[in-house]
């Protein structure tokens, strides 16, 4: 105390006698008044930093400000749908790359809202296609790879026409709320927070590390781990977690988790010469109280399964190096489905609609539908 009246106390009486404050005044009247005016000066600065939070007004552009328009990308001789999310068969959003000139590949999204369909502008990386509510969305992730980077876009269509909004970036945080979305597609290997509602994107800080899915009760699953995969769950935002071990030897696990959470499905995957295969399956229709073995599962998967609501399952693989086929989990054992018999290179949905990318001539340009769990099929492109 006393160095620093030695150095600063005889600059600070200096300042305060211009201001009007006597120099016969003792140093604790000094440094009040220096406390006072510095608590007005954070508080301003509190103040000024929740004004340009979430209280402003969303910073929307024209398409054109982003990029070059997406239509050319969507309809290029070589376009292909890299990303696709279906609401109801009538709102989705899909994400369109064309690498014509690869390496340097350009991108777009196309997202539909009751019939009525608008581009995103181009974007040098792919954009992440996510649902909000009862809408779809795409957004375009920082060219970066990193919320620390540049600026992320959220394209949507509303009926007043098609919207593109810049994401402002929020601090990192451990919890969220209900109606918040959580995603590992827009910065790899991270979980982020997307809040369309305020328009902010921030990175979430937790105990889950990828494939995040929340059910209609409100929890939230993930996986984690470094060189094995658990399950991490949560029923309140992301303030507490518990876990249950899946495969204590790799980290290539896979989850899937019924709309209503009740049913869950678990694969432990294994790498050897001919790639990854299936290690072991499990199924859960208890939330995960108590786990029966699935029986012959196929020799491999080409995407994540599907778990629903009735204690069963669908996924899509088969022997290594073979066209991918429909497998269906019902009463604890893998069998061949009689679905859809043509080319699936994904498999994503619900108990009331099922969709997955076709690949004819080896590129994916349609996407196929079910409304009845399998038994008939749709199809269409997304553009």
């Amino acid at each position: 105390m006393r160095e620093f009246f030695d150095r600063y106390y005889p600059r600070l009486v200096e300042l305060l006698e211009r201001c009007g404050v006597p120099r016969s005044k003792p140093p604790l009247l000094v440094l009040g008044v220096l406390a006072a005016t510095t608590s007005v000066v954070i508080a301003t600065l509190v103040w000024i930093s929740h004004r340009t939070g979430a209280d402003d007004a969303p910073v929307a552009m024209e398409p054109a400000a982003a990029g070059r328009a997406g239509i050319d990308v969507v309809n290029a001789e070589r376009a292909q749908v890299l990303s696709m999310t279906m609401v109801t068969r009538n709102r989705w959003a899909a994400g369109w790359s064309d690498c014509t000139t690869a390496p340097n590949c350009r991108y777009a999204a196309v997202v539909d809202r009751d019939g009525a369909r608008a581009t995103a502008p181009e974007w040098p990386v792919p954009y992440a296609t996510l649902q909000a509510g009862d809408e779809a969305i795409a957004v375009a992730p920082p060219r970066e790879g990193t919320l620390t980077g540049g600026a992320a876009l959220m394209f949507r269509l509303t009926y007043d026409g098609p919207v593109l909004t810049r994401l402002r970036y929020r601090l990192p945080t451990s919890t969220f709320q209900p109606d918040e979305i959580l995603t590992d597609q827009i910065v790899p290997g991270r979980i982020v927070v997307v809040n369309p509602k305020e328009f902010t994107v921030r990175m979430l800080q937790t105990r889950g590390t990828r494939s995040p899915v929340c059910d209609t009760t409100g929890r939230c699953w993930m996986l984690t781990g470094i060189g094995r995969t658990d399950i991490v769950w949560t029923d309140d935002g992301g303030k507490t977690w518990r876990a249950q071990a899946l495969d204590s030897h790799n980290q290539l696990g896979e989850l899937a988790v019924s709309p209503d959470g009740s049913t869950l499905l678990t694969t432990s995957i294994i790498v050897g010469d001919s790639g990854q295969a299936v290690a072991k399956m499990r199924i859960s229709k208890d939330r995960g109280a108590t786990w029966t073995v699935v029986q012959h599962p196929p020799a491999t998967l080409t995407a994540p399964p599907l778990a629903f609501d009735d204690g069963t399952a669908l996924m899509l693989g088969g022997p290594a190096g073979a066209r991918p086929r429909l497998y269906r989990v019902r009463d604890t054992s893998a069998n061949l489905d009689k679905g859809y018999p043509g080319d699936l290179a994904d498999l994503s949905g619900d108990d009331h609609l099922i969709y997955g990318f076709e690949v004819p001539k080896r590129r994916t340009t349609e996407v196929v539908l079910s409304t009845d769990q399998g038994a008939t099929w749709t199809k269409f492109a997304p553009r």
